[in-house]
């Protein structure tokens, strides 16, 4: 039986040629083949083109988000020079707001100064006109009460009465003559 069986295969290689001595069966691998073509065919038109724009587009929309993030990246880093431009500025034009505040405040501090010393000369010197005013006048009742008791001691020593414009004169120009 196994002799048989033997004998049955080698008649079989030899009417299927060299394929058949690889244990293939020509009609059968032919029919395999067109079917592998077929299944070929069909995975090629509706499994591997769309799975291939599938493909491309996620690639496309990867390639697009990659360049968007180094945009966005970009766009930071100049976005943080322009930050610290900014408060750059911002600093420069607090110090010259408070270089001017201090300025502004010099100078009113300059112009009360100025004041309150123009204030104080102009009571001293009203102060001093009050006293020169003060003085003059109790000068004049000086003389005047001098004048009197140099009337009165001339009517005394005289013992006449002399008229008043005359001895009034006469006195005023003895108390010149004093001071």
């Amino acid at each position: 039986m196994a002799a048989e069986e033997l004998h049955a295969a080698t008649e079989a290689v030899e009417a299927t040629g060299g394929i058949g001595a690889l244990g293939l069966n020509a009609k059968i691998f032919i029919a395999q083949l067109i079917n592998f073509t077929i299944v070929l065919l069909v995975l090629w038109k509706w499994a591997y083109k769309p799975i291939m724009r599938l493909l491309e587009e996620r690639q496309v929309k990867i390639e697009k988000s990659v360049k968007d993030a180094e945009e966005i990246e970009k766009r930071v880093t100049s976005l943080a020079g322009e930050r610290e431009e900014v408060l750059k500025a911002a600093k420069a034009e607090a110090q010259a707001v408070v270089d001017e505040a201090m300025a502004t405040a010099d100078v009113r501090k300059a112009e009360m100064i100025d004041k309150a010393k123009r204030e104080v000369e102009r009571v001293i010197v009203q102060g001093k006109a009050q006293l020169n005013a003060e003085r003059e006048a109790m000068v004049r009742e000086a003389r005047k009460d001098l004048v009197e008791v140099a009337l009165a001691a001339t009517k005394r020593i005289i013992g006449e009465e002399m008229n008043e414009k005359k001895a009034a004169s006469l006195a005023e120009e003895v108390v010149r003559k004093m001071t």
